[in-house]
């Protein structure tokens, strides 16, 4: 039984992997049913970035886009904490560092933001890759919002 699942998930990913050349319409498509089935909760609230950082914002993209939870294709991120927050052990080395953001995504007319935490662990000699750690949810905006 387990066997067949492994199996069954190797297929599956080996489908995905295989169809690259169409997989940005696939996800489109994904993304306009998915929309449509879900009522996302709206908001007025559209962020102001503390910080912009070009690279960091492509990264935390690059990050969103790559997770496991990924809901939405992001296309931009707004850091909207100013510096990292750094996480030490009892004798003061580094562990890990965060940094909040917002990404957000567009589908067709409709716009969408997510908050999330964006982190670093220490790899002794600096920071690792930047993955996701938590995220709250997406919010449907008013696209004339953006700036």
């Amino acid at each position: 039984m387990k066997l067949m699942n492994i199996t069954a998930a190797v297929l599956f990913m080996t489908a995905i992997l295989g169809c690259s050349g169409s997989s940005s319409k696939q996800n489109v498509k994904m993304e306009k049913q998915l929309i449509q089935e879900k009522n996302y909760p709206t908001t007025n609230n559209y962020p102001e970035a503390d910080i912009a950082d070009k690279v960091m914002e492509e990264d935390f993209v690059n990050a969103y886009n790559n997770a496991d939870k990924k809901e939405l294709t992001a296309q931009n991120a707004i850091i909207t904490s100013r510096d990292w927050v750094v996480y030490n052990d009892n004798v003061g080395r580094p562990l890990k560092r965060n940094r909040i953001a917002v990404v957000t995504a567009q589908v067709e007319d409709r716009c969408f933001l997510q908050h999330l935490f964006f982190q670093q662990d220490a790899d002794g000699s600096g920071y690792g890759k930047t993955y996701v750690s938590d995220l709250y949810g997406w919010k449907e905006f008013d696209c004339s919002l953006k700036k």
